[in-house]
């Protein structure tokens, strides 16, 4: 299957913590997809005479299983046993009726390596082959091309190099193509010769050049992953071919140009993920018609412009991600209507205004960060209703007045970061935020500039705090006594301020019985 996994490398730019919460989600429902897909092939391998463990397997297959094990080091480990003639009941083999349909030998306990011999392609009724998770290296012999019934091929997570070898009338019959997490270079495969072609992976290699997208769209895909690879050029029209396309992940290439007008068009789209490209211009007003949309990332690009109000139209959005990008204007109020939202990121723009999305109509929103804009105003009180909201961040920008007391209810908080702001009282802040039982940090920096203390009394809690910063918010006052009951805490930042006394011994006796922790 084509697993779900995390990069060993990327050239992604980096996101901060909060950012890495988001991902989760949406990447589950879509490997969930793409496992459907070839779980419905491999149960058709195995639904018209399954594998009998008793079968005397073909004797050409015999020969060919023992020529590409000859290839493979640590094949030994498989137990194949070249005088049993039931080759059907070796490990990772299955038949029907008698002729080899599946070779599977991902994620062998002790890694075979070693190279693809040619000599797989003698195993001509193969349906399914999953080399992956292993340490494969050299080059995919051309000779798979050849498996003319093979549907399945999922080589992803070894260190195979060189051109993949997709020859205009190779591989005829293939379906799902993993090769994703190996060291492939060149043009990236197209195969013209498919035409029943529904997943393609080929994330994190060093495909470089255009994307060939009139190729691609010759099939009924569903799944275009190019994520991570070294791809130049501008997005191509002719990508709105792909009428049954249902996720598109361009994620670190180094695209440029605009969106294309054709994007919009195509109405089967459900994740769209460019993230870390060099694109630039506007968002159209068509994005509305993109209704089928569950996850739109084109964060850490060079996007400008307003952020069109046209969300009312996409219904089943979970996982919104513009971070890092030149857009202006306000939030859109249409956000309002996406009742499915878990994740907003909006992070490192120029949006500016008060917050006129009503939160409480976000039951599920799991995820808001809007740091660093130019947002103003007070907190919305409606946020307090998103109850199962996990991390927070409204830093940098030009909030003011009182946090909203109703933020005891955020019960299932973790991240709260608000530094950089105009916020007032900060023993309401501190006396709200710790009936949150999961809160780790609270990240309170430059604010309560107006001449505050450090509250003394009427504060505990904060069992499960790990970092606590109240850095710059010329405090004045003394240590208080209740950061000693912080048993949980790594990190304390009370910088800048103007607080005076004597540093309390508790201090530096924590310091020196744990040595992870940081105090400022």
């Amino acid at each position: 299957m084509i697993p779900t996994i995390t990069p060993r490398s990327t050239n992604w730019p980096r996101m901060p913590a909060s950012q890495h919460l988001s991902a989760l989600p949406e990447m589950v429902a879509y490997n969930c997809l793409v496992n459907f897909l070839i779980a419905f092939v491999l149960l058709l391998v195995h639904g018209s005479g399954g594998r009998s463990l008793n079968q005397t397997c073909d004797h050409a297959d015999l020969e060919a299983l023992l020529a590409f094990s000859s290839g493979l080091d640590g094949a030994g480990a498989l137990g194949w046993d070249p005088n049993d003639t039931s080759c059907c009941s070796w490990t990772g083999v299955s038949c029907d009726h008698g002729r080899v349909v599946g070779l599977d030998l991902s994620n062998r306990s002790l890694n075979l390596n070693g190279g693809i011999l040619s000599s797989i392609a003698s195993l001509d009724s193969l349906v399914a082959l999953n080399l992956s998770r292993n340490l494969l290296r050299g080059r995919a012999p051309a000779e798979l091309g050849q498996l003319v019934r093979l549907r399945v091929l999922d080589l992803s997570i070894n260190l195979l190099s060189g051109w993949f070898p997709a020859s205009d009338d190779g591989f005829p019959a293939i379906e799902v193509v993993n090769v994703s997490f190996n060291k492939f270079t060149g043009p990236h495969p197209v195969f013209r010769g498919a035409a029943n072609l529904t997943v393609l992976d080929i994330s994190d290699n060093a495909f470089s050049g255009g994307i060939n997208a009139s190729a691609l769209c010759f099939a009924p895909v569903k799944v275009l992953r190019f994520s991570g690879n070294e791809l130049t050029g501008e997005l191509s029209p002719d990508l709105s071919r792909c009428r049954t396309l249902a996720e598109l992940s361009l994620d670190g290439n180094g695209l440029a140009g605009s969106l294309p007008s054709e994007l919009y068009t195509m109405s089967e789209l459900r994740r769209l993920s460019l993230r870390g490209n060099h694109l630039s211009g506007t968002l159209c007003h068509e994005l509305g018609n993109l209704s089928q949309l569950v996850q739109i990332d084109l964060s850490y690009n060079m996007l400008t412009g307003p952020i069109p109000d046209v969300f009312g139209g996409l219904r089943r959005l979970e996982s919104l991600n513009l971070a890092s990008n030149g857009f202006n204007g306000t939030l859109p109020t249409s956000l309002s209507r996406c009742s499915m939202l878990r994740v907003v990121s909006l992070r490192n723009n120029s949006l500016s205004g008060e917050i006129a999305v009503d939160f409480s109509l976000l039951p599920r929103l799991n995820t808001l960060d809007v740091g660093v804009n130019k947002l103003s105003g007070s907190v919305p009180p409606s946020l307090a209703q998103c109850t199962k909201l996990s991390t927070l961040s409204l830093s940098q920008n030009k909030f003011v007045g009182e946090i909203p007391e109703s933020f005891k209810n955020l019960r299932s908080l973790s991240h709260l970061l608000l530094s950089g702001n105009g916020f007032t009282n900060l023993l309401l802040t501190l006396q709200i935020s710790q009936h949150l039982p999961n809160l780790t940090s609270l990240v309170l920096t430059r604010n309560f500039r107006g001449g505050e203390k450090m509250p003394v009394y009427g504060i505990s809690g904060f069992k499960g705090v790990q970092v606590l910063v109240l850095a710059n918010c010329l405090l004045s006052g003394i240590i208080p006594p209740w950061l000693q009951s912080l048993e949980s805490l790594n990190l304390l930042d009370i910088s800048w301020n103007k607080l005076n006394g004597n540093i309390p011994p508790w201090v530096i006796s924590q310091v020196s019985r744990h040595q992870r922790r940081t105090i400022h």
